[in-house]
Parts: C-alpha cells; sequence; structure tokens
C-alpha cells in the first residue's frame, strides 16, 4: 500500500529539462494475458513519443527501452496493477504493485503523473479492522484493495474446574462466568493499548469490527471513548475466518463508508460557496488560485477532467490564462499539457487533502474542481 506521505514525495520531484515516463499497466490475470503487456506497453509508448516535440523525442528513449526490458524480463512481485516511472536523465526509477488494476496508460511529462495514483489512494483510505475472536482480537491495517496483518493479540480463556469454583452448582457457573469474564477483559484492554499505538504510528483516523454480534458487543464495552468513536462500521464474520475472508468483508463497508463521507463533504463545499471565512472555491480558475495562496484544505477533482494551462518556472503557480509573465512574480510562463494533475501535486505538496470523484453533476457544472479552505 502507498501512503499520502509516500505520494508527497513522488509528487516532489520535478526537474526542468528532463522527462518523467509514467506507465500504468492493468496486469491483472483475469483480465489480461501475460503476453499482452508488452504489445500494451508499445502502442501507449509509440503514441506518447509521437505527441512530444520532435526536439525532445531523444530525451525519452533510454527510458521507454529500459521500460520495454523491465516489462519483458516478466517483473516479479505482480498484483493486478504495475506502475513504473522512470527518468533516466535524474537517475529515478521508481516501481509500485497494486492490488487494484490501474487503466493502461502512459505520460510523458516534466514530473511524475500521480492522479492513477492518488486515486487509488482516495478510493480505499487506510482502515485499522479490528477481528473479534474468541480468545485473540487479530488486528488488519487496510487500503488500496488489501489487508495485512500486523498483529494477534491471544489471552487464553478461562476453563471451568469443579473443584476451583465450588462444584457445578449456581454459584459454581457464576464463578465459571466471572473468570471467564476477567479472561475477556484483560484480552480487550491488550488489545486496546495496541490498537491504541497503532492509530498514532500508522495516522489511521477509521475502524472497521468484525466478528460475532456478542463479540463486537462486549468489545466495545470495554473500548474508551477515543477508539470507540473511531469505528465506523461493523460486520459480522465467523471468529475461525481467514485473511481473505476479512478483506472480502471489510471492502464493501468501506466503499460504503467512504460514500458517505464523499457525499458530505460535497455538501459541505457548496454550502460554503462565497463565504467570507473557511469558505470555499469553486471552478479551475478559483481554485488555482486558492492553491497559490495556500489556503485549500481539500481538493476535489472528477477523475475524468483534463485542460492545458501555464506554471510559472519561478514560483510554480499555476494559471489557466495564456500569458507570458507570472501575475505572482514575474517569471516566465510555459505550457503544462495536465494543469489539474498540476493542481492536484500542489495540493498535496501543501498537505491538502485530494478527493478524485467519479459521479458529482454539480462539480461538474463548475470545470469539475473545488477545495474547501482553511481560512
Amino acid at each position: 500500500m502507498i501512503s499520502r506521505l509516500e505520494l508527497k514525495e513522488l509528487a516532489s520531484h520535478t526537474f526542468d529539462g528532463a522527462y518523467f515516463v509514467s506507465l500504468f499497466l492493468n496486469v491483472d490475470p483475469k483480465q489480461v494475458k501475460p503476453e499482452e503487456w508488452l504489445l500494451h506497453y508499445k502502442n501507449l509508448s509509440r503514441n506518447a513519443i509521437n505527441a512530444m516535440p520532435n526536439g525532445d523525442k531523444a530525451k525519452v528513449i533510454p527510458d521507454i527501452d529500459k521500460l520495454e526490458r523491465y516489462l519483458t524480463d516478466r517483473p516479479d512481485g505482480l498484483k493486478r496493477g504495475l506502475a513504473v516511472i522512470s527518468s533516466t536523465a535524474m537517475n529515478f526509477w521508481w516501481v509500485y504493485h497494486s492490488a487494484l488494476p490501474f487503466m493502461s496508460d502512459l505520460t510523458i511529462k516534466s514530473d511524475p503523473f500521480i492522479k492513477p495514483l492518488a486515486h487509488q489512494i482516495d478510493q480505499y483510505q487506510r482502515y485499522l479492522i479490528a477481528f473479534v475472536g474468541g480468545e485473540t482480537v487479530r488486528l488488519f491495517i487496510a487500503g488500496m484493495g488489501e489487508a495485512v496483518e500486523v498483529t494477534d493479540i491471544y489471552h487464553p480463556a478461562a476453563t471451568s474446574n469443579a473443584l476451583r469454583d465450588g462444584g457445578m452448582g449456581d454459584m459454581g457457573e457464576i464463578r465459571a462466568q466471572r473468570r471467564k469474564e476477567h479472561s475477556r477483559q484483560i484480552l480487550f484492554k491488550d488489545a486496546f493499548h495496541v490498537i491504541e499505538k497503532l492509530l498514532v504510528k500508522e495516522e489511521i483516523k477509521r475502524i472497521i469490527l468484525l466478528g460475532t454480534d456478542p463479540a463486537r458487543g462486549h468489545f466495545k464495552e470495554i473500548l474508551p471513548e477515543l477508539p470507540l468513536h473511531k469505528i465506523v462500521a461493523e460486520g459480522h464474520i465467523d471468529k475461525n475466518a481467514g485473511e481473505k475472508d476479512v478483506l472480502e468483508r471489510s471492502l464493501p463497508l468501506m466503499r460504503q463508508v467512504e460514500f458517505q463521507f464523499e457525499r458530505k463533504a460535497l455538501a459541505e463545499l457548496f454550502d460554503k460557496a462565497g463565504a467570507i471565512e473557511g469558505g470555499s472555491a469553486l471552478g479551475l480558475r478559483s481554485v488555482l488560485d486558492a492553491l497559490q495562496q495556500g489556503k485549500v484544505r481539500k481538493l476535489f477533482v472528477m477523475t475524468h477532467m483534463a485542460a492545458q494551462g501555464m506554471c510559472c518556472s519561478q514560483c510554480k503557480a499555476l494559471s489557466t490564462v495564456i500569458e507570458h509573465d507570472c501575475p505572482y512574480c514575474g517569471g516566465k510562463m510555459t505550457a503544462v499539457p495536465f494543469i489539474y494533475d498540476h493542481a492536484i501535486q500542489k495540493a498535496l505538496e501543501q498537505d491538502a487533502r485530494v478527493d478524485l470523484l467519479e459521479d458529482a453533476p454539480e462539480l461538474s457544472k463548475n470545470g469539475g474542481i473545488g477545495a474547501l479552505l482553511r481560512y
């Protein structure tokens, strides 16, 4: 799983005069045969090179050849999506294997093309999954189509003992039940301390709770308020479920939660339009102005949006207006083919959240882009 911090670091790579070749391939064995990868790549690279200025084509040939050799050798670690970004001139080579398929694409530009990665991160936020079993609490970190078990907290349940508990009468059963309850409380308290540390270390804000209905109920009774209010969804699952079962049960819950958060955030975006403080910006020009001022808290972009624009070679200001001099610093403005992607990169550099949307009719009417502002 790639994190937002890694994406931000990737977006920061930009060099005047050098090109980055960003390749995204669908390598899902259920959808694409291995022998088709190279054919897809050759078609994509040929079209991308043909669209370049004649004087610059030779600059990317080493990257194109390096990528072809890499694919020919059938790389290890493949899952369903493959992302490779190369810039031989800058000695840069980055590979990412995704559990989710990409739409096959190759882009050549002066910085890494990160939009497909940002889309996956937005679709699948990182969650902590707490799976409450009989004598264990298993913890997973999930996101971007996969779930990885990070720890398993175990405490054996107390067993009944007629001599110790005073026989098998009512009092004996009560004592035995108390011993089981005590064991369960120890287990859950141990789990809470681990959860508390993981939430901070991994910067995770959402928890999914899995298990049988009684187990989840007992667990929530023990949890303090802080992690309790981070539980955004729950699901029933058998105590003997495996890692694959945990992921399959969690994915629809995560999609439902993300959809709800997305709709709520969009409603806030339009409600705050025109507010004097902590408002919102709608439309490409207004959003680019807000980015230049460092005011964007959360950026919303429709995935299908594409347009050309201008970028200042000095202060990196973005503009939709074709002009030679930067209106902010007077530097030279140069044309960029993917203005929306540059906006995403700038938002990430400012630690803003980026949400890429498939279906938002109201946002489409406003240029397919909007932002909630910090102040």
